[in-house]
């Protein structure tokens, strides 16, 4: 169990569940207790991710709530019902929501707030950061061609 999960479990317990009735299993959804079902996400940022086994597991429990932990908290700073961002949305409220293809080869890119804002400058409605960054360089070499 992740630190995460740990503050989620100790939220379950402090909401009131006995620690007995409550099953941990390191899938998606992570907690079951009785008809209830919960995951845990870690917040980045504004952002959560999904990878898609995540989502298909989590589509098999639709009623499943998602726990949005930011770091060192212990309440959740978001509780979403899966079933309403099954249709994979962006954003939930003030969240981002990254849903990430396994097949796909994912990498970090650390970048100063300044550097965030900048870009958020050229990006258009919805569009990720991927997408902003290749437009971007796509630009950038289409301007090079013409000189």
């Amino acid at each position: 169990m992740n630190k995460t999960q740990e503050r989620a479990l100790n939220w379950l317990i402090q909401e009131g569940h006995k620690k007995q009735d409550i099953t941990f299993k390191q899938s998606s959804p992570c907690f079951f207790i009785k008809d209830k079902k919960y995951d845990v996400k870690r917040l980045y940022g504004n952002q959560i991710i999904f990878y898609n086994n995540q989502y298909k597991q989590l589509k098999k429990f639709p009623n499943t709530t998602i726990l949005v932990f930011r770091d060192n908290e212990s309440s959740p700073y978001q509780k979403i019902n899966f079933s309403e961002i099954k249709d994979l949305p962006s954003r939930y409220k003030d969240i981002e929501i990254n849903w990430v293809d396994i097949s796909t080869q994912v990498r970090t890119l650390r970048i100063s707030d300044k550097t965030k804002e900048r870009l958020q400058e050229h990006g258009k409605m919805g569009e990720d950061f991927d997408n902003l960054i290749n437009r971007l360089l796509d630009t950038l070499e289409k301007h090079e061609r013409k000189k």
